[in-house]
Order: structure tokens, then C-alpha cells, then sequence
């Protein structure tokens, strides 16, 4: 068998940045430099999600023409958390002493392209619905990857999504998208066994979906407690069954 040199796609040679990489890598450092980040991480049960996910996506495919993925349900909860948790969804000016809560969540979506990480935004996000949250994420990264987004896809984000569990990661803590106060990260969704309570009040292991969030955020201006207090919001809206996904996917009388 003939050996492979290591690292032989890109060792030995020297390339220029890409003017994208050189925005990013920016942006990054300069975020880091001028907030004091910290990351709070919280496990939750997608059971409930998953479930509905998996009768759903056959449905929305054919309907919509696009996948069903645990994301949009993330997402819709974590817009919805936000309205208790508005300190989550602001943008701290340290220089002018001010604090501003915008009107609206404008979603960014972290996509991975080929010419580095790039956050499309999904304005107007509060009211939105699972089904209508999961055809804008698809149809923005479709945009982001073939290079048609416009300036405009990419303006108004208050608050930010990174899917690291997309690639297997199970969990990490990603960069505050300055000016914005917070970003959420999702882990990968893994079965492995969890304690839990019967309904006779012993404890049982069973074998469940499970995820870990990731919540990094501006310490200048979030604290500790809001974002332990943000983070359980989410995880209880993923973790209670919601009788409107059902609906929101089309499947109401599959879910029954």
C-alpha cells in the first residue's frame, strides 16, 4: 500500500486570505477584544422534537421541496424565549452608555461555505412558525452557498444561531457576532442513556435524543443568571410538547 504524505492536500505551500476569510477573522478578533465573553451550557431532551420531526419530514419535503432538520424547531423556540429575555436580544454602546432593545428579532443562521462562515438573517423572526422558520434557514443557506445572497440577506441580525452539531460537534463556544449581546449554539443530537423519574417516583434509565445549547454572550451586559434563565426557557419550550408544530409542518393528523 503506498503511503500518503501527511497533510499533503495543503502542506508546503503558502496562499493568500480570501477577502472573506480576512472579514472574518477580523470581526472574530475584534469581538473578543472589545466584550468580555462567557459561555453558559445547558443539556436538553429532544424527544418531543424528534418524534415530530420524523413524521413530519417526509411530508414537508414533498411539500416544500426542502429538509426538515432539528434546527428550525431550536430556532423557533429560542425566538420565542427572547420576549422574556429581551436583555439576550439587545446591543450594549459602552461608549455612549446605552443600551438598545430593537423593535424586532432579526435571526442569523450561521451557514458554512466554501468561502468561510457567513450569518444570513431572518428578520421579523418572533412570530414566525417552525415550518415557515425551517423553509427561510434552507432557502437562505441555498443563497449564502451559491454565492446569490444579496447585502440585504445578510442585514438587520440581533440575535445569532450556530449549528456546530451539524458537523458532529457536540458542543462549543462560539463568538458573540458584535454588536449583537448573545449566540446560541447547538451540539449534535446523540442517544445515549439519561436518568429519569418514573411515574411511580423511582428513577429509571432510558435511552433518549439528547443535545447540549451553548450560550455565549456579551458579560458587559448579560449576566450569569439571564443567561441560565434564557437557556432553561428554551429548553422547556423543546422539552414540553407543542400542539402547534404538528400544525405548522402539516401533519396535524399524523401528530394526533
Amino acid at each position: 500500500m503506498a503511503a500518503h504524505p501527511f497533510g499533503s492536500g495543503t502542506r508546503g505551500r503558502v496562499e493568500s486570505l480570501s477577502r472573506r476569510r480576512k472579514v472574518i477573522a477580523d470581526r472574530m478578533h475584534r469581538s473578543l477584544q472589545e466584550s468580555a465573553q462567557l459561555t453558559t451550557m445547558i443539556e436538553v431532551d429532544l424527544s418531543h422534537v424528534v418524534r415530530i420531526r420524523e413524521a413530519a419530514k417526509d411530508t414537508f419535503r414533498s411539500r416544500y421541496g426542502v429538509a426538515l432538520s432539528v434546527l428550525p424547531f431550536v430556532a423557533e423556540a429560542a425566538v420565542r424565549a427572547l420576549a422574556g429575555h429581551p436583555v439576550i436580544n439587545a446591543e450594549l454602546d459602552l461608549a455612549a452608555g446605552t443600551v438598545t432593545h430593537p423593535a424586532g428579532v432579526g435571526l442569523g443562521i450561521a451557514v458554512d461555505t466554501d468561502e468561510g462562515l457567513v450569518v444570513p438573517v431572518i428578520r421579523d423572526a418572533g412570530d414566525l412558525t417552525v415550518g415557515v422558520l425551517a423553509r427561510h434557514i434552507a432557502h437562505l443557506a441555498a443563497r449564502a452557498r451559491d454565492g446569490s445572497a444579496t447585502a440585504d440577506d445578510f442585514a438587520g441580525g440581533t440575535f445569532t444561531i450556530t449549528n456546530t452539531g451539524s458537523r458532529g460537534g457536540l458542543f462549543d463556544t462560539p463568538i458573540v457576532n458584535a454588536p449583537q449581546s448573545a449566540i446560541l449554539g447547538l451540539g449534535a443530537v446523540t442517544r445515549r442513556p439519561v436518568a429519569l423519574r418514573g411515574p411511580d417516583g423511582d428513577d429509571l434509565i432510558a435511552v433518549h435524543p439528547m443535545a447540549y445549547l451553548s450560550l455565549t454572550y456579551d458579560h458587559r451586559l448579560v449576566d450569569g443568571a439571564d443567561a441560565a434563565g434564557y437557556l432553561t426557557s428554551v429548553k422547556g419550550r423543546l422539552e414540553a410538547p407543542d400542539h402547534t408544530w404538528p400544525h405548522s409542518l402539516g401533519i396535524a393528523e399524523i401528530a394526533k
